[in-house]
């Protein structure tokens, strides 16, 4: 695809968005949403996470990888969405490795499962609208990929913080939301009445949407990916106000630090992040032979259980 044809076509794409396309409308690889959902095989209350796939042709990620999904699909009832936070690439976003990551999404596609991936820092637009058109067409706002997963507790918007280099051989580690984003995002916040979520593949420093966030009337939560590692916390307005948003950082699914996923239960008032995690290594796994280093034995050991709880506002 070039440039021209990507531009034109994520032009149209966000004039749909202008329309209320969500990601539930998405009918690319399981994405379709009906009227005729199996509420006995899927949990619509029930979101799993993941994030920084690092689809490496060649490397020991996908293998990691799978093994996620195999247990997402182990799961009675099927979480009805899955959101992956960016990275989805390994380093480059080139085509080979969307096609690789096609592939193994595949079994997840084949039981239904609805997703939505966000863009993060080694990811490239333009080669993952190529391996993903349907997709990409569903998305908010044109030139971006920014989706809206709608849950009956509380909704989950996904924003695009990826700023992309011109140079295809780089890449720009930092994150950014563009100012049409930021103002949709505002827009948007400002009108909800239901309890909301904001995600995105970078850190709330790096998207700067603090502010946004707190004047929101019902958003409860910032998630995102990008560090690798388990990391609940908060932010606060200032020392003067009890104004806080919770935060929450997940780990890669196989890439390395914190290696596992997420899953996020929604319920009337709250929800619930669970940790699910196998192991820990830094900076890549152990090689045959090599003895495990204790401080990731520890790391491992304190992240069993983990659970990060929001409070609806």
């Amino acid at each position: 695809m070039d440039r021209r044809t990507f531009l034109g076509s994520m032009a149209a794409l966000g004039l749909q968005g202008m329309f209320g396309l969500h990601a539930s409308n998405i009918s690319d690889f399981g994405v379709e949403k009906t009227k005729k959902t199996n509420k006995s095989k899927f949990d619509e209350n029930l979101v799993v996470f993941i994030s920084d796939l690092h689809t490496n042709p060649g490397g020991y990620q996908p293998d990691r990888l799978r093994r996620a999904i195999a247990d997402i699909l182990k799961m009675k009832p099927l979480p009805l969405n899955v959101i992956a936070l960016g990275d989805l690439a390994y380093l480059l976003g080139k085509p080979e490795e969307y096609a690789l990551l096609k592939e193994i999404i595949a079994p997840m596609e084949a039981a239904g499962i609805h997703y939505t991936m966000a863009m993060g820092n080694h990811d490239r637009r333009d080669n993952f609208a190529a391996a993903f058109p349907k997709y990409a067409a569903a998305s908010l706002l044109p030139n971006r990929l920014v989706f809206t997963v709608e849950t009956p507790h509380a909704d989950i918007i996904v924003l695009d913080s990826l700023q992309k280099s011109e140079d295809t051989d780089k890449w720009i580690t930092a994150g950014a939301l563009d100012d049409n984003q930021r103002q949709w995002l505002e827009k948007t916040l400002m009108g909800y009445t239901k309890p909301v979520f904001v995600t995105a593949h970078h850190p709330i420093n790096e998207t700067a949407v603090q502010k946004i966030l707190y004047d929101s009337p019902t958003c409860c939560g910032y998630i995102h990916g990008h560090n690798h590692v388990w990391d609940p916390g908060w932010v606060h307005r200032n020392y003067s106000e009890r104004t806080l948003v919770r935060t929450l950082c997940l780990p890669s699914t196989g890439h390395w630090g914190d290696i596992g996923y997420t899953s996020f239960r929604l319920e009337e008032t709250r929800a619930t992040a669970h940790l699910h995690q196998y192991e820990y290594f830094f900076p890549d796994p152990l090689k045959p032979g090599e003895k495990k280093p204790e401080q990731w034995t520890m790391m491992e050991e304190e992240h069993k259980d983990a659970v990060c709880r929001f409070i609806y506002r």
